[in-house]
């Protein structure tokens, strides 16, 4: 039996190492599949977040839930709504989640859109850099026959924008919910530790949501100073630091027309110049900061398809980006929607504990029974390349990473499911060494 659990673990390890994205990928949100049913617009349509490398070169596709599993809902999206304005993606502030929001509704159901929520529940996606898939946090209360737009999390809380819905409050796995502003918003993202969203409420464009990470009720939205409060057409947006500011100092905005960048100059919003026609209709947006330059990857004209666009802007802060060349790198298929895009998450950087202080490697993990918190501690004697592997009970891999270690001992911290407290097991594969196994309770 033992032989069986360690052949188990060894090949379940080496197979979840496909399961962690790529540094520098970006990852597509795709709407339907060519062997699907036609792409109705307001039809549920499977969805797809395809990795790609910067080169445009398809990596694999990771497919949300078509059947209700456990906890986990189904996640569908229909490829068009009124104003385009389902399915944005967004990446967490310290690059380790992906989040999305969908319905709870078999492909091929129709009309989900103008679905009432609690027929069809608003469901929301959390994506760690694993590829694990979580859609276990559920709205039958809100987004009521309007869209569900967009989603951000830390990880934990999460924040969602939907229809006329305003701005939604709730955590991983949760059915409960904090209405924090009847504001209408639509892309979310977190900079600087501070909610901002895409809006095209009165006298709001692109606005900070109350003070912070906010999770209680009667909160404001206010417009950026200086960024014009009507006219515009905002989505998907992207900020940075440049200049070795401290703090988010340039902005790049999907207009759905043209691709806008500003930069703040003094306490103000300054425009910087617009890329493209009004007939490309940019909607979606990610990018990266590569030492003076933003490297922008933008989604454009996918009323049907889709194409991603790739820009390098090198003229910096608060000059024009005007004339930059556009790079196209990838189309989508026909019968294939692309929705939105982000960069891909990474996994979190270990924590170096203290020297090793024996000639050999162990693992224990460190956690307090049911609470959210649980870390690996691995002590290596010399510098080491393995694979971190946490399964539960079934056998079923819930956190895996690849990791590399110089002599000492290191913590990482565990991507545990919300709300499945019980026991599981650790396991720690060297590439040149014994397989190490542990149990715990979290």
């Amino acid at each position: 039996m033992r032989k069986l659990l360690f052949a188990f673990l060894v090949l379940s390890t080496f197979r979840s190492a496909a399961q962690t994205f790529g540094s520098g990928n970006i990852v597509v949100l795709r709407i339907g599949e060519a062997s699907t049913l036609p792409m109705t617009a307001s039809t549920a349509q499977p969805v797809f977040l395809d990795e790609y490398n910067s080169c445009g070169e398809l990596i694999r596709s990771i497919p949300m839930p078509v059947t209700v599993s456990g906890t986990n809902r189904r996640l569908t999206l229909p490829p068009a709504s009124a104003d385009w304005s389902e399915g944005f993606i967004s990446l967490s502030e310290d690059a380790q989640y992906l989040a999305l929001g969908g319905y709870d509704a078999a492909v091929g159901t129709t009309s989900v859109t103008t679905s009432t929520s609690s027929a069809v529940n608003r469901v929301v996606a959390v994506i760690n850099a694993s590829a694990n898939v979580n859609t276990s946090t559920v709205l039958n209360n809100r987004f009521s026959t309007v869209s569900i737009r967009s989603v951000v999390t830390d990880g934990t809380n999460i924040w969602v924008a939907g229809g006329n819905g305003g701005i939604v409050y709730t955590t991983t796995s949760s059915s409960s919910n904090t209405l924090i502003t009847s504001t209408t918003g639509r892309c979310l993202n977190i900079y600087d530790g501070q909610l901002y969203a895409s809006s095209t409420a009165t006298n709001l464009r692109m606005a900070r949501v109350g003070s912070g990470l906010p999770t209680t009720a009667s909160q404001t939205m206010v417009n950026l100073p200086g960024y014009a409060t009507t006219g515009g057409n905002p989505l998907q947006f992207f900020m940075a630091k440049l200049n070795g500011s401290d703090t988010v100092n340039i902005l790049y905005i999907a207009d759905n027309g043209q691709l806008k960048k500003y930069s703040l100059v003094a306490g103000s919003w300054v425009p910087n110049g617009a890329i493209g026609l009004t007939t490309d209709k940019f909607r979606g947006l990610t990018g990266t900061v590569s030492g003076t330059d933003v490297v922008l990857y933008a989604l454009r004209r996918n009323d049907n398809g889709g194409e991603i666009i790739q820009y390098t802007d090198n003229t910096g802060y608060n000059t024009s980006f005007a004339n930059l060349n556009p790079l196209i790198i990838v189309q989508a298929d026909s019968n294939k929607v692309f929705r939105d895009l982000s960069m891909a998450p990474q996994e979190a950087p270990p924590m170096m504990a203290k020297k090793a202080d024996r000639d050999n490697t162990s693992l224990r993990v460190i956690s307090k029974e049911r609470t959210a918190n649980a870390l690996a501690e691995i002590s290596v004697s010399q510098p080491v390349q393995g694979m971190l592997t946490i399964y539960d009970m079934n056998g079923r891999i819930v956190h895996s990473r690849k990791i590399s270690m110089d002599k000492g001992v290191y913590r990482y911290r565990l991507d545990m499911p919300a709300n499945a407290h019980g026991l599981y097991f650790a396991s720690f594969l060297p590439f040149n060494g014994t397989l190490i196994t542990r149990k715990f309770i979290y």
